[in-house]
């Protein structure tokens, strides 16, 4: 499982990354993290499509998820720049819009909530999804087909069992890029009305050096595959299956200190290679 990670670069730098074309307002909260914990915010990556109509008047459409009824909802619109613009936009929005699909960084709780849950706090912690079992399972399945998203990080976090007890491991990209979890997200209506956006990581078995740390990996997407897996016009779950039932590239996996497995502790040096 992935229990913890990092999520500590830059929105711009998110934003170039991953060709976005807008950032909701709530994205101004985030702050750079070096031990994200299960529950707290987390940054995730959404494509929507935008219908015609409103397109051409300007109108600002907005993520949309479904109730436990099914019925579509929407939540806030991205925030307006300076010159009045809708979003801030990358060199690509213009293309992206013309065929109506618009690419957004959103902020979720880390840990699905499926919307007949009655309180988000009781119950487990659904913060990662196995890939084996996401077209069966009722919690996960309508998400696999209607709300993928891709959730951004530097790197996780994972625990080797050993003599003395377990020893944390730092596991990112060998060449210091974001790595690209494939993620699913749902929407739970509070009792007040609104609207908790929440958000899972997807896992599958870990092969290789990584497994003799732990018996399993989030999925990384790599970047030939963000438009399919994002693509809200494509609602097929085997699909969306085919997409990412595959080996992860190859990853880093460095010794860390003790500190890291305390979530008080926050810093930098979290990530910072230790012997043992």
């Amino acid at each position: 499982m992935c229990g913890r990670y990092t999520s500590y670069t830059v929105l711009t730098d998110i934003q170039l990354a991953f060709d976005l074309d807008s950032l909701g307002p709530e994205c101004e909260s985030l702050q750079p993290s070096w031990n994200v914990a299960p529950t707290q915010d987390i940054p995730i990556i959404v494509e929507r499509a935008i219908p015609n109509s409103a397109e051409n008047s300007g109108g600002r459409e907005v993520l949309s998820g479904a109730n436990k009824e099914g019925v579509q909802h929407v939540e806030p619109a991205g925030p307006a720049n300076s010159s009045g613009d809708s979003a801030r936009v990358t060199g690509n929005a213009q293309a992206r819009n013309t065929n109506s699909v618009v690419r957004e960084l959103h902020v979720a709780r880390w840990g699905l909530v499926p919307p007949w849950s009655k309180d988000p706090s009781k119950g487990p912690q659904m913060i990662n999804a196995r890939i084996e079992t996401l077209a069966q399972k009722r919690t996960f399945a309508p998400s696999l087909a209607k709300r993928r998203c891709i959730i951004p990080a530097d790197g996780y976090f994972e625990w080797q069992s050993a003599e003395g007890g377990k020893v944390p491991h730092y596991i990112h990209s060998t060449n210091s890029e974001l790595l690209a979890f494939a993620g699913l997200y749902g929407w739970w209506r509070k009792p007040d009305g609104s609207w908790l956006l929440t958000a899972t990581i997807i896992t599958r078995a870990a092969e290789g050096d990584l497994a003799r740390i732990h018996d399993r990996t989030p999925i990384v997407l790599e970047r030939t595959e963000y438009t399919s897996w994002l693509d809200p016009a494509q609602d097929d779950p085997y699909t969306a299956l085919a997409i990412i039932d595959r080996p992860n590239r190859t990853l880093q996996a460095d010794i860390v200190g003790r500190a890291v497995g305390n979530i008080r502790n926050n810093s930098p040096q979290n990530i910072v290679p230790v012997s043992e």
